[in-house]
């Protein structure tokens, strides 16, 4: 039978998983971001591509 020792203590302030990104204001704004990077980054390749082909 589990003793009080081998659960964490409940005094502690849970963490927080709502916080906000190192930058920008949302999580949503950064996602939105860095796709749209990905997105630029992909069609800038491509032209190279087809440039130096």
């Amino acid at each position: 039978m589990p003793n009080q020792s081998d659960y964490p203590d409940q005094s502690q302030e849970p963490t927080r998983t709502d916080e906000a990104p190192p930058f920008g204001r949302s999580w949503r704004i950064l996602y939105a971001v860095v796709l749209l990077n990905l997105a630029v980054l992909v069609v800038l390749f491509y032209i190279f591509t087809r440039a130096f082909a």
